[in-house]
């Protein structure tokens, strides 16, 4: 008998070690957990390293085939942590990270990369750089806004110091993407600028197509939707020769929404069909979940509401599989629209009270005053109109703080229901105004939901004894609305869109009425 074996033995005879008959490469193991730690402690720190050292490359070595795999490479980790090898420390800790990452394990993810972070040397700014780029798309995710913005500056610091146009101009349209989260939208289309010059400096045909998306979206926010083809269809030209699928996705997602805000609901559809087969051919979650609200939101609508909630609820399961909190939120918001055109209010209260709770954690005003805006149509479908004017009032407050001059408008032609409804007609009068200018001044084309403005507007005013305006706002909807139905070729989707949207069927009776008055 070996000295070794009976060694063994005499620690089993103890109790203190057991055989693991379970698992035939490992044939003893540490009955309790205190004992082995009490062992561990015992031993001298540079044996304690040393014994590291060779557990990991004995592992290492063993396991060459699975090193890939999320447990291996942690387990790998640990043991070239603690032995102080930290080139390999960082390898698998990086590798694991990048795995749980991919699988939306966000928490785990972010511990893992403030442990490769806490391992690097002070003057490693390259790879520094690397890891909290990284570490910034979880955070996106998690919508922790505070600390994205602190890992935005420390990588633009790091860019600036090692002089590399390329994380320089990532850096920049990482910001704007940022900036538009919290609806900072002058700052975000500032940054989108500064990254176009960079990566055209750079001569990087991929960052200049990031860049050009990211202008398309700042022009959305202005609604300039020709502008928003414009840059989006550059993007796409740029792509032609090299660039990323998801950055092609992006550009057809812009060209789908503007396409829709100017009537153009086939077109629309065709372009945000093709962005829905790319994600999902690519496995890309946060894509498709965008593809999802935003075929939601066109079905919702052209009025068919089925297929809407199916869209809205794939989006909301993908955006919590995801650990995606915004885009939870902003699933949330749009079921809460889309119960009050169902006429079901208490449901669309409670999806926008979860959307309204998200928003404000994560820090976004956008969507914090859609469901603000949500609330207001719910109570109002409800008859409780005082806790719809303050909703109306808390989003229109937001909504101009922010920019959002249309959904602004949205919510004046909402008090001015409200007014009218209890027979203020001085408030109505005073609130309608404001919508009646917008409407003259040719915006209401450009609304993704110009038809609630366009017939607030006109019951309104024939309350107020404007039948002149009435009539000129009721033919300008009725007209639109006929040439936007005629752009629908699939017959289903156009009655739908003319009978079962009940502020279009209104139009159209109205419109009717008034031909035969």
């Amino acid at each position: 008998m070996s000295k070794l074996t009976e060694y063994l033995n005499n620690l089993e005879i103890l109790d203190l070690i057991a055989r693991q008959k379970s698992d035939p490469e490992l044939e003893y193991a540490f009955k309790h957990v205190f004992t082995q730690e009490s062992v561990y402690g015992s031993l001298l720190y540079s044996d304690r390293r040393q014994i590291h050292q060779q557990v990991g490359e004995a592992l290492e070595a063993a396991l060459a085939n699975n090193v890939r795999d999320d447990e291996v490479a942690l387990m790998l980790a640990h043991h070239f942590e603690q032995s102080g090898d930290k080139t390999r420390a960082l390898k698998y800790l990086k590798q694991a990270a990048a795995v749980a990452r991919a699988a939306y394990a966000n928490q785990e993810a972010r511990s893992l990369y403030n442990r490769a972070l806490a391992l690097l040397n002070r003057d490693d700014y390259a790879q520094r750089w690397e890891i909290l780029a990284d570490q910034e798309i979880i955070l996106d995710r998690m919508g922790e806004r505070d600390q994205q913005a602190d890992t935005l500056t420390q990588m633009q610091t790091l860019a600036e110091l090692t002089q590399d146009n390329v994380r320089l101009a990532i850096t920049h349209n990482r910001r704007s993407a940022y900036f538009d989260k919290i609806s900072e939208y002058r700052a975000s289309a500032e940054a989108a600028e500064v990254g176009l010059r960079i990566a055209q400096r750079s001569a990087n045909v991929p960052l200049q197509a990031e860049s050009l998306n990211l202008l398309a979206l700042a022009a959305w926010r202005r609604f300039d939707y020709p502008q928003v083809q414009k840059w989006a269809t550059d993007a796409l030209d740029a792509l032609k020769v090299t660039g990323n699928p998801e950055t092609r996705v992006a550009s057809l997602f812009h060209l789908g929404r503007a396409s829709y805000r100017l009537g153009q609901y086939d077109v629309a559809l065709h372009y945000l069909q093709a962005a829905h087969d790319l994600t999902r051919s690519m496995n890309n979650r946060e894509g498709e979940a965008t593809s999802h609200l935003v075929l939601g939101w066109i079905y919702q609508r052209l009025g068919d509401y089925d297929l809407a909630a199916e869209h809205y609820q794939a989006k909301l399961e993908l955006r919590r599989m995801t650990g995606s909190r915004y885009g939870e939120a902003t699933a949330l918001s749009h079921l809460g629209w889309l119960a009050y055109d169902q006429h079901n209010p208490q449901a669309g209260l409670e999806y926008c009270r979860q959307a309204l709770d998200i928003s404000r954690s994560v820090n976004d005003r956008e969507n914090e005053s859609y469901a603000l805006s949500g609330f207001g149509l719910n109570y109002e479908q409800m008859e409780q109109f005082e806790q719809a004017r303050a909703n109306y009032q808390a989003a229109l407050a937001m909504h101009q703080d922010i920019g959002a001059t249309t959904l602004a408008v949205f919510d004046l032609a909402g008090l001015a229901r409200l007014a009218l409804a209890q027979e203020d007609m001085a408030e109505a009068g005073r609130h309608i105004t404001s919508v009646v200018d917008w409407i003259q001044g040719g915006n209401a084309q450009k609304f993704w939901d110009p038809w609630i403005i366009y017939q607030s507007g006109y019951h309104v005013l024939t309350a107020l004894g404007d039948a002149d305006q009435a009539k000129a706002i009721l033919d300008e909807a009725h007209s639109i609305l006929q040439q936007r139905a005629n752009a629908i070729s699939d017959a289903h989707l156009r009655d739908c869109f003319l009978t079962k949207v009940a502020v279009n069927r209104e139009i159209i009776a109205a419109w009717e009425q008034m031909q035969r008055s």
